[in-house]
């Protein structure tokens, strides 16, 4: 192969077939802390190439990819997780060696994840064979957070008791009851209020948990009527609700 890349990209030949003047032509590939099997490229090929490194996708940004491609038919319980958890980098942790045979969290390997969950796939041994046992482990224990959510709606003064792992699932089962509503929407607001005094990021979180961006829409413009001081932060939502 190495020995026609040359021809394809310099010369844009492949065989007997020539390209139209106007083709571009990209070649992707691994880093060596990716792939075992990754070879360098020679200098006088490598000046001729535009060379761009491709950061990671963001935890936000791999959800924007799920709404946009799955809609709502995926489990929010994974996009909860890796929020709670988006300084330790779950989104993407690769191995310490380029080869191996136990899995690791990836983009791809959370939507296979989120596709499975939302289908009924949700065995330890379903998680861990996706995710690798460190962080399939955990994020199996996080999904058996115990919340009652209806008592956080009558009694909002208990999420200040909640640790950190049941707000945030708190936050999922919220969307949840919100998406069920009907559009009765006023018996949430008070949680909502506890949630934005301690962070706005719950608000958020509660927000994309929501199933359908017409319901969603409709309670933000519903909440924003009972509480206009959070304007700011509920204009953003709908636009990001909006581009979904």
């Amino acid at each position: 192969m190495w020995a026609i890349v040359p021809q394809l990209i310099l010369d844009k030949i492949a065989g007997f077939v020539t390209f139209h003047p106007d083709t571009l032509v990209v070649a992707a590939g691994n880093d060596p802390e990716s792939c075992s099997i990754v070879r360098e490229i020679h200098n006088p090929l490598l000046n001729r190439l535009k060379v761009i490194k491709i950061k990671p996708p963001t935890v936000d940004g791999w959800r924007n990819y799920m709404m946009r491609r799955f809609g709502d038919k995926w489990a929010r319980e994974t996009y909860v997780f890796l929020k709670r958890f988006e300084s330790e980098g779950y989104l993407l942790k690769l191995p310490k060696e380029p080869a191996g045979f136990d899995n690791f969290p990836s983009p791809r390997t959370w939507t296979w994840v989120a596709l499975d969950l939302y289908h009924g796939f949700n065995s330890v041994d379903d998680i861990v064979g996706l995710l690798g046992e460190e962080v399939g482990l955990k994020f199996y224990g996080f999904m058996k957070t115990n919340v009652d959510i209806d008592e956080l709606i009558r009694n909002p003064a208990g999420w200040f008791k909640l640790d950190l792992d049941a707000k945030y699932m708190a936050c999922l089962l919220l969307g949840n009851a919100i998406s069920k509503a009907r559009g009765r929407f006023n018996k949430f607001f008070n949680l909502i209020d506890a949630m934005a005094s301690e962070s706005r990021e719950y608000v958020v979180v509660t927000c994309i948990s929501v199933s359908g961006r017409k319901v969603l829409i409709n309670f933000l413009r519903e909440l924003l009527k009972a509480r206009p001081k959070y304007r700011d932060m509920l204009m953003e939502i709908v636009t990001l609700a909006k581009q979904l």
